[in-house]
């Protein structure tokens, strides 16, 4: 993480002084974005064909899209209100044969996410802006577990919905490629479950849902340990830009 930080400033260091126009900075931005997901530990885990890594999701990766508007705020228009709407999916498919034919089994979680933060945009003038922010989070679960083909005795699972709150922090690069429309990369470190962690015991082998269950339980006379569910974000996209004053700096 602290390396993906000094790698972010070296880089708006580094276009800052490579930009000759400056902008008048507009008061409302408006991304679309999609990008790759990084799963940590302990959602990210191995799998096999019939076991998970212990006190893991067992994700490998995933990928996400979204939208967020943000609104800056006094003359300097430096400091703004974030709204996002995220959708984030993990994956890790298996192969295994068994008896001369293979089986795929596709492991899934998704995630909905709305998040309402506060930003700071170091150069709101610039035609090159880095900014950093953070916000707080819903998080809203689902999910499933498929097997193709379908294995005598096996029941296709899915996940029961669960909502959790957490927080984000990432940082990134608005790029003003005119005065009303850009381009966006950047990232977010996404702590998903930092409240609402529950654990349902009575859930039974073989049903046709199993419980997120990321607070500390015990079944079957084995203890498991409370699971975080985090993860990066690193994204790009397209940025419009509203309400900007006439007159353009160069």
């Amino acid at each position: 993480m602290k390396k993906l930080v000094a790698l972010f400033i070296i880089v708006a260091a580094f276009l800052s002084l490579n930009t000759n126009s400056t902008f008048s900075q507009p008061q409302l931005k408006v991304h679309l974005t999609g990008g790759y997901n990084l799963p940590m530990p302990d959602l990210k885990g191995e799998q096999t064909f019939t076991t998970i890594e212990a006190n893991t999701y067992g994700m490998k990766s995933g990928f996400n899209a979204g939208a967020d508007v943000k609104y800056y705020l006094g003359k300097k228009r430096n400091v703004g209100i974030t709204l996002g709407l995220n959708y984030n999916m993990f994956s890790n498919n298996v192969d295994s044969t068994i008896g001369g034919t293979t089986y795929s089994q596709k492991n899934k979680i998704n995630t909905f996410q709305a998040a309402l933060g506060v930003e700071y945009n170091f150069m709101p003038k610039g035609k090159t802006q880095p900014f950093l922010g953070v916000a707080f989070t819903g998080n809203f679960f689902s999910g499933s577990q498929k097997l193709d083909p379908v294995l005598t005795g096996y029941t296709e699972t899915t996940l029961k919905s669960a909502s959790r709150f957490g927080v984000k922090v990432g940082g990134g690069l608005d790029f003003k490629l005119s005065k009303s429309v850009g381009a966006v990369v950047g990232f977010d470190y996404n702590l998903a479950n930092l409240i609402g962690k529950d654990a349902d015991t009575n859930f039974v082998l073989g049903q046709t849902e199993f419980p997120l269950n990321d607070k500390e339980f015990t079944y079957g006379g084995t203890t498991y340990k409370a699971r975080s569910i985090s993860y990066i974000n690193f994204y790009a996209g397209v940025s419009f830009f509203f309400n900007e004053p006439k007159k353009m700096k160069k």
